[in-house]
């Protein structure tokens, strides 16, 4: 069975893309990556089910992608999972300032990430 749930990453390491990606595609959601006001705009074109949105970048970090996406009406009921490398207490104030709808911590297990991408992209299905 395919699965047509489109999935937005917002990170800037490309391995952590590659491998984001390879784990998408093995599950058969559809996906494109992009950063700051780049994916943004991508989010408002491809109007994905879920955003991946790396915390710590370069210009635009995720807590003021976040911030954005939460105030454009046409983005604001996307669900966001946060992801980063940061301490757990660091992650845990950030992650609640930034109205994400999760959260996990680098390095991550990707059952759990894929659960949790499955459950927000169908949880109006």
């Amino acid at each position: 069975m395919t699965n047509k749930n489109r999935v937005l990453i917002v990170e800037d390491d490309p391995a952590m893309i590659n491998l984001l990606e390879s784990m998408l595609e093995e599950e058969g959601y559809e996906f494109k990556s992009g950063l700051g006001e780049n994916a943004l705009q991508m989010a408002h074109d491809y109007q994905p089910d879920v955003v991946l949105l790396d915390i710590m970048m370069p210009n635009m970090n995720g807590q003021e992608w976040s911030e954005r996406a939460k105030a454009d009406p046409q983005l604001k009921d996307i669900p966001i999972i946060a992801l980063s490398a940061a301490d757990t207490g660091t992650l845990k104030r950030t992650y609640s300032n930034m109205q994400a709808d999760s959260f996990l911590s680098k390095p991550f297990d990707i059952d759990v990430l894929m659960g949790l991408i499955y459950s927000l992209a169908n949880r109006y299905a």
